[in-house]
């Protein structure tokens, strides 16, 4: 076992707290998510990387070019995709 029983609770409380109520609200249709999002400087990377059990899964989006994504955020678009991925998976 690589992390404590007890720490790997509490981190995926925090997580599924990020879904229920933060910026990955997006998921919450998803029973049991839990995951984070995240949204680089100048909008050049968007992503949402979560889980529900038995399952993890993440979705990026940007650019080859590092040229930024307007409107992109990480709790929109790969949130919206990583939830319609998890609904097709399970």
């Amino acid at each position: 076992r690589v992390v404590d029983a007890e720490i790997a609770a509490a981190m995926a409380d925090m997580l599924r707290e990020v879904v229920v109520s933060g910026t990955g609200e997006a998921a919450v249709a998803v029973p049991g998510a839990a995951g984070k999002t995240g949204t680089s400087q100048d909008h050049r990377d968007a992503w949402f990387v979560g889980f529900v059990p038995g399952l993890v899964a993440g979705v990026w989006i940007g650019r080859d070019d590092n040229a930024p994504l307007d409107g992109i955020s990480g709790g929109g678009l790969p949130t919206q995709l990583w939830r319609d991925f998890m609904d097709a998976a399970r």
